[in-house]
């Protein structure tokens, strides 16, 4: 591609970008309700940004099983668990920079969770990711 990158990339979308907006977001999960959280959360059109690693990390931090539908996730926990997308995705960029990010996870790529749990390793979701995740720690809203 070429000129102006602002005309071909859609900053709105980028969690780390000045436009993007947490109740944009919000929003437009709720246009999604029967979606998997696990998906959501790569889903390039509201999360730009997000990988894999953020998001078996978030869902653990927000105690949210990524088998949860979002229709099922409460509004608080729903815009917790947005900001805090925003928020790790930040945090994860400066540990990258310090080469210590892997110090900070608390599931993914672990064997127990850092309340000594198993954790589960599946590929879950219609995207079929690799998802690390704590079964006693995180709550499957229904």
């Amino acid at each position: 591609m070429e000129g102006n990158v602002k005309k071909h990339y859609n900053w709105e979308n980028d969690v780390m970008a000045d436009e993007w907006s947490s109740s944009a977001a919000i929003k437009t999960l709720k246009e999604k309700p029967l979606s998997l959280v696990c998906d959501i959360l790569l889903d390039k059109q509201i999360f730009s940004g997000v990988g894999n690693i953020i998001k078996n990390e978030v869902l653990y931090r927000n105690r949210i099983h990524p088998l949860t539908k979002i229709e099922n996730i409460p509004p608080a926990k729903l815009k917790a668990l947005v900001n805090d997308t925003r928020n790790y995705s930040f945090d994860f960029l400066n540990w990258k920079k310090q080469n210590t990010f892997s110090k900070h996870w608390q599931v993914y790529s672990q064997k127990e969770c850092p309340l000594k749990h198993k954790i589960e390793k599946k590929e879950l979701g219609k995207t079929h990711r690799q998802t690390y995740f704590c079964e006693k720690c995180q709550k499957l809203y229904r």
